[in-house]
């Protein structure tokens, strides 16, 4: 299974119990986060130049406060929307550069990259309860962005392979 480049995010806690009982990968471990690139690097073969090129896209953003605005739906996801995007969307570019073998998704250049956390998927998709969820009242909620993390698979759940802080000057 490959690896992953994400932003870890905290939703307010009956969110979080929503994205645990409606994403298959939250049930195996994965955090709650915005998915930056994926599928990324095999993790056999994330090793120092892959992580050097990570810590230079990190080195030049500055961590950055956001918030967890409300929900989104597209056809296969409800989603909890954030705002501003720009600076997500300034990050996954930058790794979109860096790494050009690893399309976000596997899409096309051309795909719109927009940032999100994923609460609910498949089968929930169609319960009323999943959008009537009282876990939605929390937001909108304030988040800050301070690291890129690479997790993957280790064969029964999801591992933190590394953890690199974002390091730039705030832009003005």
């Amino acid at each position: 299974m490959p690896s992953a480049i994400i932003i870890r995010t905290r939703l307010p806690a009956g969110l979080e119990r929503l994205r645990r009982r409606s994403v298959t990968d939250a049930e195996d471990g994965v955090p709650a986060h915005l998915t930056l690139l994926y599928p990324f690097v095999e993790p056999d073969g994330l090793d120092a130049e892959v992580r050097r090129g990570i810590a230079s896209v990190a080195g030049r953003h500055a961590p950055f406060d956001f918030r967890l605005a409300g929900p989104g739906r597209w056809p296969d996801t409800i989603y909890v929307a954030v705002a501003p995007v720009d600076p997500f969307v300034a990050l996954q570019a930058d790794l979109a550069a860096m790494f050009p073998a690893y399309p976000i998704y596997g899409k096309p250049s051309d795909f719109a990259f927009v940032p999100h956390v994923t609460v609910a998927e498949g089968p929930t998709l169609d319960d009323p309860a999943t959008i009537a969820d009282r876990g939605w009242a929390a937001l909108p909620r304030l988040a800050r962005a301070d690291a890129l993390e690479v997790i993957a698979d280790n064969g029964g759940g999801s591992r933190l392979i590394w953890r690199i802080r974002l390091a730039g000057r705030a832009r003005r």
